[in-house]
C-alpha cells in the first residue's frame, strides 16, 4: 500500500490538471475535425459493426483481431431482455440464466468463466455474489462482449473476458418515446426516454430515461419491482469538445431467493412426484432482497488537432444490498420434508473509477499508426457481512409458511480494499491489407483485507505486466483471418502454508479466426478457435487442513461461429455455434481431468426477423428463435449432470404511424427443465415461459 499512495497521489493530480474546460481551453481552437470518440457518445448504433471496449477505439469489428460480439437496443427490445443474461442467448460462447431466473444478479458465462462487467468503459463494483451489478437494459444504448483476456487494456480481469454496457446519453437526434408492458407473473412496465437541445445552437443537450416495473417473480410469494432514472447533460461548446454528465440510479425490490431446490424431485425422480418449479422453498414476509446502485460520472472528450485528442471518464459509485433469505439444506429420509437454514447478508460496495487516454492518428509514410497512451484508477471498497442461522423445515410438496424464525447472527464480516493503477500504450498499425493491434500494460494492484469476526488482516500488493498481439491481413474479396495472442491476470489474496503470497491468476488465449463483412456494412460473419489457459488456481493443500496451493490449471479449447446477416430489407438473420472443451488439467484433488461446471460442450441457436415494408402490410413483422444448451455438469466432481434442452422463442409486432405494438414469447412453448444442479440440495429450474405485451409512442 505505502509505495501506491505517492502514485495514486500523483495520477488523482494529473486528473484534475487534465480534466474538463481547462485541458479544453489550452487549445480549444488548434481541431478542425469532429472528434470521432465525441459521435461514439451519441451514436443511434445503425451501424453494429463498429466496436469501443475491445481496442478503446472505434474500430469495426471485422478489423479487430479477437472476438466480439455487439448487442443493440434493438435486438434487446424486439426479444423482450429484462437482464443482461438474456441479453446473450444467441451469441456463441456465452451462457446465461444457469441459475434460472433470478432478478438480483446476471449469471452469465463467457467462454467458461465469469466475465467482468463494465459501464461506460469504467469497472463495476463486482460485490460478493448477489451484490453484484445489474444494470438495467432499457438504459443501456448498446452491449459489447470481449471473448478472451483484455487485462492488456484493462488490468485485472478473469480469463474469459469482459462485458461493456455503454449509456444512453444525449444526441442531437435523441429518441422520444414512452413505452406501456404488460407480461406473465402479473408484470406491468412503463418506461420512458426523451431528450434535445437547451439551446439553439445544440451547444446543451439532455436525455432522460426513465422505467418502472412491479410484478411477481416465476415463484409464489415473490415480488420482481425495479426502478431506474438515468438523466443526462451534455455540454459541447464547439466541435472539438464535449463533456457529458451521467448520473444514474437504480432500485431493485425483491422477496425472491432464487429457485434453489433439492435434486430428488426435480433432477431426479422422487417417490412423491415433481417438485412444482415455481413453488417457493423460502419463508414469504421474511425474505427479502433490497438493492439500491446509484452513480455519478462523466465523459470528457476534446480534440486537439487531426493527429491529437484527449479522453477521460470518471465515475463514483455507490451500491447497498439487503438480503436475507431462508434457503433449501435437503430433504429428509421421507423425501418431502425441507430442511432449511436462515441467511442473512448486507453488502456495502463503493468504487471511484477514471480513466485517462490520449489518442494520435499519424501516418509515416506508407504506415497508419492510431497509438493509444493511458492511465487509469481504481479504488473499491467494500464492506461484507453475513450469517448462518437455523429455519423450521416445511413440506415442498405442500409447504406451510410462517413458522417463527430464530434470528441468525453475523458470522462471516469482512471489510476491503482495492487499488489498482495501470499505465497502457497501444498501437494500431494499418499496413496496405495488414493489420496490427499490439498493446502493453503494467499495473499495480494493492488489497487490504480485513476480517472483523476473527480481526485479522491480510495485506497484498502485486504488480503484473499483461501483453495483447494480434495480426489479420483483408483480402480482395473482404475475407480477414487473423491470429492473436491475449494475457490475463487476477490477483489473489492469501497465503501457502509456508507463508508465500498467493501469485495472480493468470490466462493465456491463443486464437485464430475468420472474419467477413458485406460492402454494405450491414452482415458480419465472425469464426474462430481459440486454446485459453488458467494458471495459479487455487487446489486444496493435502497435507496442511484450511490451507490451499497454486497448482490448479484449466484449459479451454473451443471453436465458435456467429453470423449477424441481412438477408434482404426484410429479412434480418442471426445464427451461433460454440464448441467448448473446458477441463481441469492440473489439479491435486477429484476435480483433475474433469469438466469445467455449467460449461455445455455444445451450444446454437438461430433466429430470423422478417418485416413488411410496403403494401397493405406495411409496419408488421415477426420472427423467431431456436436455442439449444447441450449436457454439462453443475459441479466441480463432475457427479451432476444435466441433459440439453432446446427452446424457441417467438415474437410480432406492428409499426403505425407513431406507434409500435408488440409481443414477444421467451421459451414458447413453456419447456420445464432443469438447467444446473451444483450439489443434491442445490438445483435450478431454467426460465419458465415469458409473454410480454408492448405499445410504444415516438414523437
Amino acid at each position: 500500500m505505502p509505495a501506491l499512495l505517492p502514485r495514486t497521489a500523483l495520477l488523482v493530480a494529473i486528473s484534475l490538471a487534465l480534466s474538463g474546460p481547462a485541458f479544453a481551453a489550452a487549445s480549444s481552437d488548434t481541431a478542425t475535425k469532429t472528434d470521432d470518440t465525441t459521435e461514439k457518445n451519441s451514436v443511434n448504433l445503425e451501424a453494429v459493426n463498429v466496436v469501443y471496449s475491445t481496442t478503446k477505439t472505434e474500430t469495426p469489428a471485422v478489423e479487430i483481431p479477437q472476438s466480439v460480439s455487439s448487442i443493440t437496443p434493438d435486438r434487446m427490445q424486439l426479444y423482450g431482455v429484462q437482464g443482461l443474461d438474456e441479453a446473450v442467448r444467441y451469441l456463441a460462447g456465452a451462457v446465461g440464466g444457469s441459475y434460472g431466473a433470478d432478478p438480483r444478479s446476471d449469471w452469465i458465462l463467457v467462454r467458461g468463466y465469469d466475465p467482468a462487467k463494465f459501464l461506460d468503459g469504467l469497472a463495476l463494483p463486482n460485490g460478493d455474489w448477489t451484490a453484484d451489478s445489474r444494470i438495467e437494459p432499457y438504459g443501456l444504448e448498446r452491449v459489447e462482449v470481449n471473448k478472451g483476456p483484455s487485462s492488456a487494456m484493462y488490468g485485472q480481469l478473469p480469463p474469459g473476458g469482459m462485458i461493456d454496457m455503454t449509456s444512453k446519453r444525449p444526441s442531437l437526434e435523441a429518441p422520444h418515446e414512452i413505452e406501456a408492458t404488460v407480461g406473465s407473473f402479473n408484470q406491468k412496465q412503463l418506461a420512458g426516454d426523451t431528450g434535445g437541445q437547451l439551446d439553439n445552437d445544440g451547444h446543451w443537450l439532455w436525455r432522460i430515461v426513465a422505467l418502472a416495473r412491479q410484478g411477481d417473480s416465476n415463484i409464489k410469494h415473490s415480488k420482481d419491482d425495479r426502478y431506474y432514472f438515468a438523466p443526462s447533460l451534455t455540454w459541447q461548446p464547439d466541435d472539438n469538445t464535449s463533456l457529458t454528465l451521467l448520473p444514474r440510479y437504480q432500485r431493485t425490490l425483491s422477496d425472491g431467493v432464487g429457485g434453489f431446490l433439492p435434486s430428488q424431485g426435480t433432477l431426479y425422480p422422487n417417490p412423491n412426484g415433481q417438485i412444482p418449479r415455481d413453488v417457493n422453498p423460502g419463508e414469504p414476509g421474511y425474505d427479502h432482497y433490497w438493492k439500491t446502485d446509484e452513480s455519478i460520472g462523466y465523459a470528457f472528450n476534446h480534440r486537439f488537432s487531426d493527429v491529437w485528442s484527449f479522453r477521460q471518464d470518471l465515475r463514483l459509485q455507490n451500491t447497498k444490498v439487503d438480503h436475507r433469505s431462508i434457503g433449501s439444506l435437503g430433504l429428509e429420509d421421507d423425501l418431502r420434508t425441507l430442511d432449511r437454514y436462515n441467511y442473512p447478508l448486507v453488502d456495502h460496495a463503493n468504487l471511484f473509477a477514471v480513466d485517462n487516454q490520449v489518442e494520435a492518428k499519424f501516418d509515416q509514410g506508407s504506415v497508419q499508426h492510431n497509438v493509444l497512451m493511458g492511465v487509469d484508477y481504481l479504488h473499491s471498497h467494500n464492506d461484507y457481512k453475513s450469517g448462518f442461522g437455523s429455519a423450521a423445515p416445511i413440506d415442498i410438496f405442500d409447504p406451510v409458511y410462517g413458522q417463527p424464525i430464530p434470528p441468525a447472527p453475523f458470522t462471516y464480516h469482512t471489510n476491503s480494499l482495492l487499488e489498482q493503477l495501470g499505465a497502457y500504450v497501444q498501437d494500431q498499425v494499418t499496413l496496405g491489407k495488414w493489420g496490427i493491434v499490439a498493446s502493453g500494460r503494467q499495473d499495480w494492484v494493492s488489497n487490504d483485507v480485513k476480517d472483523l469476526i476473527a480481526g485479522t488482516r491480510r495485506k497484498q500488493d502485486d504488480n503484473a505486466f499483461s501483453g495483447r498481439l494480434g495480426i489479420n491481413y483483408t483480402t480482395d474479396i473482404g475475407l480477414v483471418p487473423y491470429v492473436a495472442y491475449s494475457h490475463s491476470f487476477k490477483t489473489t489474496v492469501g497465503t501457502t502454508f509456508d507463508g508465500s503470497a498467493y501469485k495472480p491468476i493468470t490466462g493465456d488465449q491463443y486464437e485464430g479466426g475468420l472474419k467477413y463483412q458485406t460492402p454494405d456494412g450491414r452482415s458480419l460473419i465472425t469464426g474462430a478457435v481459440y486454446q485459453l489457459t488458467q494458471k495459479n488456481a487455487l487446489t486444496v493443500d493435502p497435507d496442511h487442513l484450511f490451507f490451499s496451493l497454486q497448482q490448479g490449471q484449466t484449459r479451454t479449447r473451443g471453436a465458435e461461429l456467429e453470423a449477424n446477416v441481412a438477408v434482404t430489407d426484410h429479412l434480418d438473420m442471426t445464427a451461433a455455434y460454440a464448441y467448448t472443451d473446458a477441463k481441469v488439467t492440473h489439479a491435486n484433488d477429484a476435480t483433475l481431468g474433469k469438466q469445467v461446471a455449467l460449461v455445455p460442450r455444445q451450444q446454437a441457436s438461430v433466429s430470423a426477423d422478417y418485416t413488411v415494408h410496403e403494401g397493405t402490410l406495411a409496419g408488421l413483422g415477426f420472427g423467431g428463435g431456436v436455442r439449444f444448451i447441450g449436457e454439462h455438469y453443475g459441479d466441480a466432481n463432475n457427479q451432476f449432470r444435466t441433459g440439453g434442452y432446446t427452446l424457441f422463442d417467438a415474437h410480432a409486432h406492428y409499426d403505425i404511424d407513431h406507434w409500435r405494438f408488440q409481443v414477444t414469447a421467451a421459451n414458447l412453448f413453456d419447456r420445464e427443465y432443469v438447467s444446473a444442479c451444483n450439489s443434491a440440495i442445490w438445483c435450478y429450474y431454467g426460465y419458465p415461459r415469458e409473454i410480454t405485451v408492448s405499445a410504444r409512442y415516438r414523437w
